[in-house]
């Protein structure tokens, strides 16, 4: 998945886009409305954690430009704002979910996690297609009962499939959603890694199949 953090203080945007890296997925940085604004005009963002206080447009009225202009992006409001006012007006408006400032950054990460598998089928923090299975806390990989090994960007690609079943989706699709702005890849780095997640799937007697569409993307049916 791939996150945008919208937090004009640089050291704890930084902090909290660390831990969300070392959880496999990929996190953007913007420091204010106007380059939050701008990313979401080139990038297709999964999910976003949103500070109130911004130094140019009150957190709030992002909100209430983004759902109405029916962006529909998951959005977990941080505030460090003592009043339930704010809160209040944010959730009212369309926001997923708040935390307070300061937080544990655990918590941050499983509310990240609560709203990122609410459009999906899953249980807990497990998400399926057939017999497979991806707990996307733990980043383990089942097939029936068997734990299937598979690395970093592997399992960020199968999340990323599962999440779009039945959907054709494309290379730089994929690529947008598991890799931060500014990350170096080979071109071929998704068409290697879908090999790889192929034949281990195969190899595991997978019921679910990564599917290339020539000319278009992939498919997880």
């Amino acid at each position: 998945m791939r996150i945008l953090i919208t937090e004009d203080n640089q050291q704890l945007a930084e902090f909290i886009q660390q831990a969300i890296l070392q959880d496999g997925h990929a996190a953007d940085i913007a420091n204010c409305a106007s380059e939050m604004n701008h990313l979401i005009s080139h990038w297709q963002y999964d999910a976003m954690v949103l500070d109130l206080g911004l130094p140019d447009t009150d957190g709030i009225d992002v909100i209430g430009q983004l759902r109405g202009a029916d962006n529909p992006i998951p959005i977990l409001i941080l505030t460090a704002r003592g009043g339930v006012e704010d809160r209040i007006k944010g959730l009212d408006l369309g926001a997923d979910d708040y935390l307070n400032k300061p937080f544990a950054i655990d918590e941050l990460k499983a509310r990240l996690r609560a709203i990122l598998r609410r459009p999906v089928e899953y249980a807990g923090n497990v998400l399926t297609r057939g017999n497979v299975s991806l707990d996307s806390k733990s980043r383990r990989v089942m097939v029936n009962d068997q734990n299937i090994s598979m690395g970093k960007t592997e399992v960020a690609i199968l999340e990323y499939m599962i999440r779009h079943a039945s959907l054709t989706v494309g290379k730089e699709a994929i690529y947008d959603a598991i890799y931060a702005l500014g990350f170096e890849v080979t071109d071929n780095a998704i068409q290697v890694a879908m090999h790889r997640i192929r034949k281990k799937l195969e190899q595991a007697g997978a019921s679910a199949d990564i599917k290339t569409i020539r000319g278009i993307g992939y498919i997880l049916s």
